[in-house]
């Protein structure tokens, strides 16, 4: 019977051990992302030489960035991936 217990207390602690590192691993994903949306947009805004109130500035860069890739036909990675970001943001 002893054994029956050990065996059950070692399945319950795995089992929690497991949801727990899912749990861990989702929210590092998380974090990730959040990290990655908020150096976009300090990127956005240092480049459009805003401050962080100047949400316009920002919104005028963004289209002359996509001016630029759409009607110049600029596809050069950094165009693109700025474009990409004003629009992931919502600032196009």
């Amino acid at each position: 019977m002893k054994g029956l217990i050990a065996v059950a207390c070692c399945i319950v602690i795995a089992a929690g051990g497991y949801f727990a590192w899912g749990e861990y691993s989702s929210y590092r994903l998380r974090s990730e992302v959040a990290a990655g949306r908020d150096g976009a947009r300090v990127e956005l805004f240092n480049l459009a030489n805003a401050e962080p109130y100047e949400i316009d500035k920002v919104r005028a860069f963004c289209k002359t960035m996509s001016d630029k890739r759409y009607r110049d036909n600029d596809n050069t990675d950094f165009v693109r991936i700025l474009v990409r970001n004003c629009s992931a943001l919502g600032y196009s």
